[in-house]
Parts: C-alpha cells; structure tokens; sequence
C-alpha cells in the first residue's frame, strides 16, 4: 500500500515528470505537459540522473502536517470549484491571496503563499488559481 504522501497529486506529478524523463522527453516537453517549471523539471532529472526514479520516489513532501482536516479540505475544493464572488470577492478569478484570506476568514489559520498553493495542488486544483496577486 503507497503511504499517503505518494498518493498526493503533486507526488503523482514529480513521479510522471520522472518516468518521462526516464522515456527520453526533453525537461521542456515535460514542463510544459504537467505544468511544471522548467526550474523544477531540471532538479527532476538531475536527481533521477544520479539516483535513478526510486530517488525521485524518496523526496519529502516537506513540512509539517496541515491543521487543515479532511472536511476542511473537501470544504476548501468546492470553494474553488466555484466563483469566488460567492464568498464576497469582485471577480470570478481564484488567485493565491483570495483563498489565503478565504481559508483564514473561515478557519482563523494564516498559510503562506507558497502552502496555499500547495493546499491547491494537493486537491488537484492549482491551475484554477490566476497568476494575479489579488
């Protein structure tokens, strides 16, 4: 049974970039395809370079476990699944801020920009989030 950081979307991407690498795709193409940097692609393939995939596998997640439970999360997922005017904002854009404030307006926690993000990802959800800061 893969333990449950594996299963998270942003581990299942890192593996697929790695495979990819592995089938002879260039760091582009597959930055591009799973939306990637192209920064993050290279680490990728050094790491799978030296290490080969099960190298790749080991990387931490990093951190420390989210506060945030699975309701919270399943909350959180909708939110972004529908317009953000819903929850008082003036447009129909998701950006990182917006959900930061959503989620420290409804569950009193502060993220960073950088865990937000990854609060999106994790749920399969980062693209929905603009590239705007608000």
């Amino acid at each position: 049974m893969p333990s449950r950081s594996a299963t998270l979307p942003s581990v299942e991407r890192r593996m697929s970039a790695g495979r990819r690498l592995l089938d002879g795709a260039s760091v582009e193409t597959v930055a591009d395809e799973l939306h990637l940097s192209v920064q993050t692609v290279r680490r990728y393939k050094a790491i799978v370079s030296e290490g080969g995939i099960d190298a790749l596998a080991a990387m931490s997640v990093g951190g420390r476990a989210s506060v945030l439970d699975r309701a919270a999360l399943d909350w959180i997922a909708d939110a972004l699944k529908g317009s953000p005017r819903m929850h008082g904002f003036e447009s129909d854009a998701w950006t990182n801020a917006r959900l930061r404030e959503l989620i420290e307006r409804r569950y009193g926690v502060r993220y960073s920009r950088v865990y937000i993000w990854q609060i999106a990802t994790n749920l399969g959800l980062g693209h929905v989030l603009s590239k705007s800061r608000r």
